[in-house]
């Protein structure tokens, strides 16, 4: 009997891309089997405002506009594109990339994951986690942590530390 084709969601992050990449070579050699198609999915945050010296090698981000907001849209795509395309394209796995622009909190980000996990739905979310010391982690909270506890299909998490 065959099996029926699985999704996988990835959430993927700018800062974390490094890890999200070895996230998702892990998923290609462990879990994929042909006929799954994995779902690259990218929250891309609200205006940015930023008061930091150039000094401190820190550029001002103002994000008021729309041409400005497309520029982000366009470097987030890029990046998903550089970085996991070819990645997706060793194994011909059929995949999608998604960006979604959304006010987000890390606890938002998560409710965001797990509400498109329930849309596709998806057999899988495979999120990479990142330490950022308890305290830092208590205060800002944590993408992983949210979904782990509230998401309504598996979580596959990956460390990358």
């Amino acid at each position: 009997m065959d099996n029926p084709p699985r999704l996988a969601l990835f959430d993927t992050t700018r800062r974390h891309q490094k890890a999200s990449q070895r996230a998702l070579e892990w998923v290609q050699e462990q879990l994929y089997r042909e006929g799954d198609e994995l779902h690259l999915f990218h929250v891309i945050p609200p205006a940015q405002h930023m008061m930091l010296s150039p000094y401190m090698g820190i550029e001002e981000i103002v994000e008021d506009d729309e041409p400005t907001r497309r520029r982000v849209e366009e470097a987030a795509h890029k990046m998903l594109i550089d970085h996991f395309t070819p990645l997706l394209k060793k194994k011909d796995a059929p995949f999608q990339l998604e960006l979604t622009r959304f006010d987000t909190d890390n606890s938002s980000i998560g409710a965001v994951v797990c509400k498109r996990a329930e849309q596709l739905p998806a057999a899988v979310v495979v999120l990479s986690k990142h330490s950022r010391g308890a305290i830092k982690e208590f205060f800002v909270g944590s993408v992983c942590s949210y979904c782990v506890h509230h998401s309504k299909v598996p979580v596959l998490v990956m460390h990358g530390d």
